[in-house]
């Protein structure tokens, strides 16, 4: 299960970070040999309203070297408006003083885990909290940014296969058959076959990494909340039969 580690913010500014750069993945020695890994530096959006009781600490990565590549520069563009979307979202939801309804304000949180970041492919999970005052609990998402630099575009998960291939029933029975092991002895197969079933809903939620296909399933979608996210870990060599060969999959298998 990816882990995202809370975040200390010392400085309250809306475009902060620190200095050095850093790897953030491994891969293996052949991958290295044939394309740089692209590293990164740690940026975050930070904001206050005593107003409307909320906070936004939202953090995301920004690729070192942009001046130098423009391939990056406009990646790092498209990161941030990924990024500034949703605490804008967030931040629509107040538009009128409400009375306090508890102590604790309203909040919007977020970090992130880059789980790939060569072959000039860039994998970035964002784990996402958010908490309205007065709410029993926060809810809890996954939202993915997926990108090629060779194409400098936004990933689907369609680019990654042949069209017509039947990829979801492939990645949906390996999904299905690896839950209802993390569930044993208490899997509801019904609740797993409707939040993993062959449907593009349920699959928005996907990293690359150097062991496969991440597939993240939030709260909700295949357990109760108290399961808390699961994730399905898929090895190329289970997708050789519908992967594109010359998609970003097969540039991995190279």
């Amino acid at each position: 299960m990816k882990r995202f580690f809370p975040a200390v913010i010392s400085i309250a500014l809306v475009l902060g970070g620190t200095s050095g750069a850093v790897p953030v993945t491994a891969v293996s020695a052949a991958a290295q040999s044939r394309v740089a890994a692209v590293k990164f530096v740690p940026r975050r959006i930070v904001a206050a309203n005593r107003r409307f009781r909320y906070t936004v600490k939202a953090k995301y990565p920004q690729a070192v070297g942009a001046a130098r590549d423009p391939r990056l520069l406009k990646m790092n563009r498209e990161l941030l408006k990924f990024v500034t979307s949703g605490v804008t979202e967030f931040k629509g939801n107040f538009k009128t003083y409400e009375k306090p309804m508890g102590q604790a304000g309203s909040y919007y949180e977020s970090e992130y885990v880059v789980t790939l970041a060569a072959n000039d492919l860039v994998s970035v999970a964002f784990g996402v909290s958010t908490y309205g005052e007065g709410a029993a609990h926060p809810n809890h998402n996954t939202l993915v940014f997926n990108y090629d630099l060779r194409s400098g575009r936004q990933l689907k998960l369609a680019d990654l296969f042949k069209p017509n291939s039947g990829y979801l029933k492939v990645i949906s029975d390996y999904a299905v058959k690896d839950l209802a092991a993390q569930h044993e002895p208490d899997a509801d197969m019904d609740w797993i076959r409707e939040g993993a079933g062959p449907k593009d809903e349920n699959f928005q939620s996907w990293n690359l990494s150097p062991k496969g296909l991440e597939i993240t399933f939030d709260a909700y979608q295949v357990a109760s909340y108290a399961a808390g996210p699961r994730e399905v870990v898929i090895p190329l060599s289970a997708l050789k039969d519908v992967i594109d060969p010359n998609g970003p999959l097969g540039r991995m298998q190279n």
